[in-house]
C-alpha cells in the first residue's frame, strides 16, 4: 500500500531539534559566537599593531628633532658665551668693509 500523504519534514527535523537536542544547538550557538569573538579580536589586534608602528615611528622622529633642538641650543648658547667673552677682552666684530680676502696664486 503506498501512502500519497506527506509529512511536514521541515517541521519535524526543526522540532526533532529544538526538543531533544538543545544542548547541541547551545555549543553550536556558542562556537560561532566564539569564532566571530576570535575574529574580531584579531582584526582589533592588528589596528592596534599598525597604529603602535607608526606611533614608534613618529615618537623616533620626534626625539631626532629633540636632539637636534637641544644641539641648536647648545650651539647657541656657546656662541653668545663666545661673543660675551670677546666682548669682556676688548674684541668687536668685523664688518664688511673692513674684511680683507687673500688669493693664492700658484
Amino acid at each position: 500500500m503506498a501512502s500519497s500523504e506527506r509529512y511536514p519534514l521541515r517541521q519535524i527535523i526543526l522540532d526533532d531539534l529544538t526538543s531533544s537536542n538543545k544542548l547541541a544547538l547551545l555549543l553550536l550557538f556558542l562556537v560561532i559566537a566564539t569564532a566571530i569573538a576570535t575574529i574580531w579580536i584579531t582584526h582589533q589586534t592588528r589596528l592596534l599593531t599598525a597604529e603602535q608602528g607608526s606611533l614608534v615611528k613618529q615618537n623616533r622622529r620626534l626625539e631626532n628633532q629633540y636632539i637636534h633642538l637641544q644641539l641648536e641650543e647648545y650651539t647657541l648658547g656657546h656662541r653668545d658665551k663666545v661673543d660675551e667673552k670677546a666682548i669682556n677682552f676688548g674684541l668687536r666684530p668685523i664688518h664688511k668693509d673692513q674684511e680683507i680676502i687673500l688669493i693664492q696664486s700658484k
